[in-house]
């Protein structure tokens, strides 16, 4: 009987798995509250990445996402991350943007699936 030569097993290097998170400002754009462009700056200022601001190379990218859904034009922010990546950090500092527009109390964010959020304006007689 014959042995066979075992072979050394070869590494196999695992893909960058990105997720990405969308947070859906369309409400409070269309009701000219804020400026998506000013969200976008806000979110890239302040993400942390290892524990360091505007330090996003190519780990974290914010990107404007303007995509059909369904029937209506959706006006988001896309956050494609390949780091561990909290979704609720997101949310943090959307509400954090908010407080600092000063308009945090006619706005509600809110999940809406998985990986996105969406931003609503509240009626007036909520808030």
């Amino acid at each position: 009987m014959s042995k066979e030569t075992a072979q050394p097993k070869q590494k196999v290097k695992k893909e960058k798995t990105y997720k990405i998170y969308t947070v859906d400002f369309s409400a409070p754009v269309d009701a000219k509250l804020l400026s998506l462009e000013a969200a976008k700056k806000y979110l890239e200022n302040n993400i942390k990445v290892n524990g360091l601001k505007q330090k996003l190379g190519d780990s974290v990218k914010v990107s404007l996402a303007d995509k059909q859904n369904r029937s209506k034009n959706s006006i988001s922010i896309s956050v494609d991350t390949s780091l561990k990546f909290s979704k609720r950090y997101i949310r943090y500092l959307t509400k954090k943007f908010l407080k600092r527009e000063g308009i945090v109390r006619y706005l509600v964010v809110s999940s809406t699936g998985r990986n996105s959020y969406a931003v609503k304006v509240l009626r007036k007689n909520e808030a």
